[in-house]
């Protein structure tokens, strides 16, 4: 089963808003060329961060553009924006065999730490905000000899 990248994609999104905002209109075309993919996944992202109120895209010439203060937008505001709210993390076996032992008896030893696991990582995300990417990015930036670089997306 793959793994979700809407969470890492969302953030990539918003990080690249705040990063390029003063300096380009932030279109899902910019946006893509930076995450490298379609346009329509990233239309599809933005169509969800927006309907969190995370986002303002203004069709056309308007760009996208953070409706929150870096500081009060949390990984956990993303993550609720962009993924099944409903789905968890991990799950227990809907298909042990109930004859054997241990089969029997995996969920009930099994679920209780999946629970912790699923409130441990609700927590994590709530703990970190946009401004603590922000930050790490431009320390990251600031080490960057952009003189031999391409051109910016």
């Amino acid at each position: 089963m793959p793994y979700s990248t809407r969470l890492a994609t969302s953030v990539h999104i918003l990080l690249a808003i705040y990063h390029f905002e003063n300096e380009a209109k932030v279109t899902s075309t910019f946006l893509a060329k930076s995450i490298q993919t379609n346009p329509v996944i990233v239309r599809n992202l933005l169509g969800k961060l927006q309907k969190a109120d995370l986002v303002k895209v203004e069709a056309g010439v308007g760009g996208a553009h953070l409706t929150k203060k870096p500081e009060e937008l949390t990984l956990w505001d993303i993550f609720q924006a962009v993924e099944d709210k409903n789905k968890p993390i991990f799950k227990a076996s809907d298909d042990t065999n109930p004859n054997c032992p241990v089969g029997r008896v995996v969920n009930s030893v099994l679920q209780p730490r999946i629970d912790k696991i699923q409130e441990s990582f609700n927590a994590s995300l709530k703990a970190i905000n946009l401004t603590n990417l922000i930050e790490d990015m431009d320390q990251q930036l600031e080490k960057i000899d952009f003189k031999n670089l391409p051109e910016k997306p």
